[in-house]
């Protein structure tokens, strides 16, 4: 006999997608970028990133940047560069702590060449509460 459990408290959520979540490189150097603000006694944040190839050839990267004040941002992390493959991929990221107010997360490409990319975004994220 098998019992499964399912927790719903704390799960995760995504970033309603807008108009122009795609990175499109064929004729400029699009980012997409979302904000998370964070003012609560969490212990731990958790971010998915999902990219979908529409089209070229893949070179995109995900980046984290934080800030307290929603202006001056500092980047924290970066992932390697999503595949160039059919299908949607995942990068993830793990905060311990949330000491900052903003958290950027930005998909990119990480250099100024052009190339023919088209990669649709989505990201999750996940804020866990200290015992």
């Amino acid at each position: 006999m098998s019992l499964f459990t399912t927790s719903y408290a704390q799960r995760a959520s995504y970033i309603p997608i807008v108009e122009g979540d795609t990175v499109s490189t064929s004729s400029s150097l699009d980012t997409v970028s979302k904000v998370l603000t964070v003012t609560a006694g969490y212990s731990a944040l958790g971010i998915q990133v999902v990219g979908t190839k529409t089209a070229g050839t893949i070179t995109s990267k995900a980046y984290i940047y934080s800030s307290l004040d929603g202006n001056n941002y500092l980047l924290t992390d970066s992932s390697a560069a999503f595949a160039n493959a059919a299908g949607a991929q995942s990068v993830f990221f793990t905060k311990t702590t949330t000491p900052y107010v903003y958290y950027k997360i930005q998909v990119r490409p990480p250099s100024s060449a052009t190339t023919t990319e088209g990669l649709a975004v989505k990201v999750y994220y996940v804020l866990r509460k200290h015992d």
